[in-house]
Order: C-alpha cells, then sequence, then structure tokens
C-alpha cells in the first residue's frame, strides 16, 4: 500500500505518468535508420571489434554506405583498411581513391598517408607529395608527423645538403611538437654525424641515436651498432653492437641478420654472455618486459 501512495505521490509532483523508459537503440539499429555516423562507428566496430574475431564483410558494407553519403572518416578507413589488405586484397589504387576522398573533404590525416603513398607507391609523385606534406605542416594534429615524413624525404630522396640541412630541422621541430617520434632522432643524429648544418660531432650523434634506440627505432638502433664497429668513432665495441644489432632484428629489420651473424660466430662464449647482458640492459632503457623475453 505504501509503494502505490509512493508513486500517486509523484504522479501528482510531475503531472505525468511514471512509465519505463524504451531502450537505447543498438548501433546497428541506428545505422539502419540512416544515420551516417552509426555506420561509420558500426562498420568500424566490426573490423575492429574489442572482442571476438573481426567480421570485414559485414564491416565493408557499412563503411561504404557512410562513404556514399561523404562521409570522410568512412572514406579514410576504407583507404587503411585497401592499404593494408586488412580483410580484403590489398588494393593501393583503391586506397588512393578513398584517401583522396577524406583529403579532400578536409581530414588531414588522409592527407598525410595520401602523401605517404604518393611517396613510396608511386613513380614520379614526390613533387606533389611534397607540397602536400608542405600543406600539412602547420595542422595541429597531423603537423608533427608531416614534418617527419617529409624529413625522411628530403634525407633520403635528395643529393642536396641544403635538403639535408632541412630535413634535420624538420626532425627537430616534430620531436619538439611530439617527443615520441623516435626516427627523428635518428635523421638527427645523421646530421650530426655528417655535419649538416654545422661540425661533424661523433658524441652528439650517438646520443642522438641512443634516444632513438630507446624510442624502439630499428634505424637508430643500426646506426648506433654500425658507429661502435667503426674506427674512426673510437675504439670499436663488437659486443655493444652484437647486442643492438639483435634487438633492430627482435623489431623486425632483416638488414641486420648478416652483422648478427657475423659477429656472432666472431665472438667468444664469455663475449656473447657480455652481449646478451647488454642486451637485456637495452631491454630495460626500452621498456620492455623481461620476464616475457
Amino acid at each position: 500500500m505504501l509503494r502505490v501512495c509512493l508513486l500517486a505521490g509523484l504522479v501528482a509532483l510531475t503531472g505525468a505518468p511514471v512509465s519505463a523508459q524504451p531502450p537505447t537503440p543498438s548501433l546497428r539499429e541506428q545505422a539502419e535508420t540512416g544515420d551516417v555516423e552509426a555506420a561509420y562507428a558500426y562498420g568500424y566496430s566490426l573490423s575492429f571489434p574489442e572482442e571476438g574475431e573481426p567480421d570485414t564483410v559485414t564491416s565493408l558494407y557499412w563503411l561504404a554506405r557512410a562513404a556514399d553519403e561523404d562521409y570522410p572518416p568512412a572514406n579514410y578507413m576504407l583507404g587503411v583498411l585497401y592499404r593494408d589488405g586488412f580483410g580484403v586484397d590489398p588494393d593501393i589504387d583503391r586506397a588512393r581513391a578513398f584517401f583522396e576522398l577524406a583529403w579532400q573533404a578536409g581530414d588531414p590525416v588522409a592527407g598525410h598517408d595520401l602523401a605517404e603513398l604518393m611517396l613510396y607507391e608511386y613513380d614520379n609523385e614526390r613533387e606533389a607529395a611534397i607540397t602536400l606534406l608542405e600543406r600539412l605542416l602547420a595542422d595541429p594534429e597531423i603537423g608533427p608527423l608531416a614534418s617527419l615524413t617529409l624529413a625522411e624525404t628530403l634525407m633520403f630522396d635528395s643529393e642536396s645538403e641544403e635538403d639535408a640541412i632541412r630535413s634535420v630541422m624538420l626532425a627537430r621541430a616534430a620531436l619538439d611538437q611530439q617527443p615520441d617520434l623516435g626516427r627523428a632522432h635518428y635523421l638527427i643524429g645523421i646530421g650530426a654525424a655528417e655535419g649538416f648544418g654545422g661540425p661533424v660531432n661523433h658524441e652528439a650523434a650517438r646520443t642522438a641515436w641512443e634516444a632513438g634506440a630507446e624510442a624502439g627505432d630499428s634505424l637508430a638502433l643500426m646506426a648506433l651498432a654500425d658507429s661502435w664497429l667503426d674506427p674512426e668513432w673510437g675504439e670499436p665495441d663488437p659486443v655493444e653492437a652484437l647486442a643492438l644489432y639483435q634487438l633492430a632484428e627482435e623489431i623486425g629489420d632483416t638488414d641486420t641478420t648478416e652483422a648478427t651473424t657475423t659477429l656472432t660466430a666472431s665472438l667468444a662464449p664469455d663475449a656473447l654472455q657480455r652481449a646478451a647482458s647488454r642486451r637485456e640492459a637495452w631491454m630495460t632503457r626500452m621498456g620492455w618486459d623481461l620476464a616475457a623475453d
């Protein structure tokens, strides 16, 4: 009886009948009503589920539905899936088309990925890609990564010392904005080692490469290892070099395989033990879980 009285009082106070709230529609139900954002979110959730296996076939359907409505995130995600071959056969041309649609709609991340495709997957697109990256440098979201991509292009795809000097400047700017860009340390190290924009400074180069190595950059690891085998840099240390080459190989850089094999065959058992200890010390510096090794 008391509950009836309480409910009656609540009705009197609110002037409205008490009723249960309707259940919130599922993401799929929202998508089926034509909600473009829900269609994209549902498609994305199917490709990258929090639990279980991805359903890429259904995901592509809903992402395409959203892309048909010119929704930039959907075009960008379709570009990623076709570029990486995630759930579909890789198709660089199709990826490029989706990235271009998203970029034309104002998506700066799509613009950066489009520039990378133009640089690494197509011939004679370098200047257009550089122009695109230049436009992205001031973007607060993707600017640091655009700076780093442009820096790599100028360092490795040009014979101009002026471009190399600018590459180092761009790498520094990228680090100032986003300190976790380990590849930037590698480029800065090259600048110090080669004397781009100043005197050759081996100590500064090693310091930069050590920072890149700690961030897990394989090229910084390899450059640092190379320096420990070069007599011009001081007393060679093949034990340290082996530890660094091994770490680069574990990250996935197969260019170190020959050096690792050669050094392993040339070192005595006690030196190999020291290399193992130094490798573990570096793993700690890099934040790796030693217990999982």
